[in-house]
């Protein structure tokens, strides 16, 4: 990771620190890229005690999401950039409304409908922003940033994007994150087929009303369909990658058959 060219300075959120040349990189990035409409950055992560791994490991998945196709093919995981270092085309932003509070956080909320307005995203490959950590984070202490509320804001963009027109929505993942999407994607109505799951306890059983099958099953109940998709929600890049390969192999593919959401 490229380290900031100049020095860094508290002007942030009160609290985070900004690369002096962050501005001026940025922008200069739009100037040489003028289809891109979000740019983003790099980060690093600080904090007065030890950072917590769950934060070291949201920071390390943020900086291997550089490129447009990076960005957008794993939007529905977490919210792929991060909230201070955002930098967005005036046009843009008044075209989608600005920030709107609709009970969930307000910046995934305007990535997730660029995203759908076909918004082109990227990231200076370089760290311009200190993201500080503490207990107070308006993500840890805000209840629109609760898990439930981010699964909400997922399960409404998917609806009216990529789930649209849908005959068939299989969901990777019976565990407890599947369990969750999958029930705020039945609340509104989503045509959930079925859910599959490597474990042999929970294949065979029914996961909210409907079959959990095993992965070598999955070709079969696909073919039955004229426009499914599937979701995976297992956590880790571990996971993630696995199911990757397993997809790949049955001539799937990512951003056009199936998305990882967790």
């Amino acid at each position: 990771i490229s380290k900031c060219t100049g020095s860094f300075i508290a002007r942030m959120d009160s609290d985070d620190r900004a690369c002096q040349k962050r501005l001026e990189l940025q922008y200069d990035y739009f100037g040489k890229n003028p289809e891109t409409v979000v740019v983003g950055s790099l980060v690093r992560g600080f904090s007065d005690r030890p950072l917590k791994q769950g934060y070291r490991v949201y920071i390390d998945w943020l900086n291997s999401l550089v490129s447009n196709e990076d960005i957008r093919r794993e939007i529905y995981i977490e919210s792929p950039i991060a909230s201070p270092s955002l930098m967005i085309r005036t046009s843009w932003i008044l075209k989608m409304g600005g920030y709107q509070d609709n009970g969930w956080p307000e910046d995934y909320d305007l990535l997730l409908r660029l995203y759908d307005a076909g918004a082109v995203f990227a990231k200076v490959p370089e760290v311009l922003l200190e993201w500080r950590d503490h207990p107070k984070r308006i993500t840890r202490t805000e209840k629109r940033y609760s898990v439930t509320n981010f699964l909400k804001a997922k399960a409404h963009y998917l609806v009216l994007g990529l789930l649209k027109d849908r005959d068939a929505v299989i969901i990777w993942g019976a565990g407890m994150m599947g369990r969750r999407i999958g029930k705020h994607l039945q609340d509104l109505k989503v045509p959930i087929s079925a859910y599959v799951d490597i474990a042999p306890q929970k294949t065979g059983r029914k996961c909210r009303g409907k079959p959990i099958i095993f992965p070598d099953d999955l070709p079969k109940l696909w073919s039955g369909y004229s426009y499914p998709v599937i979701l995976t929600a297992v956590s880790g890049q571990d996971a993630r990658g696995a199911i990757r390969k397993r997809l790949m192999g049955f001539g799937l593919i990512e951003g056009v058959d199936w998305w990882a959401v967790a």
